[in-house]
């Protein structure tokens, strides 16, 4: 005796694609004048991206050493503290 298949349980859930949009075009090129990259879009207007932020990141390393030296052995510790900054941008 054949019994029927049971369908996977996601294809009940599958739908159609969301519709496609267009991406416009946008191409960095280097202003001859401040020698800085700036974007153009497709019809060659430049566009704003909005503020882009810079930011740093260190690992500080710190350690504990035992004693005064002057006895064998002893407890030592490590341990590390990390730090991040990040600059003011707009947008």
């Amino acid at each position: 005796m054949r019994q029927a298949s049971v369908p996977p349980w996601g294809t009940s859930r599958m739908q159609p694609f969301a519709a496609a949009v267009a991406v416009p075009v946008f191409t960095p090129v280097i202003d001859p004048r401040t020698q800085v990259v700036v974007i153009v879009d497709g019809e060659g207007r430049t566009v704003e991206l909005g503020g882009h932020g810079t930011s740093t990141s260190g690992l500080t390393p710190t350690m504990t050493s035992p004693g005064d030296g002057s006895g064998p052995g002893g407890a030592t510790d490590a341990d590390s503290t990390e730090s991040y900054d990040q600059d003011q941008s707009s947008g």
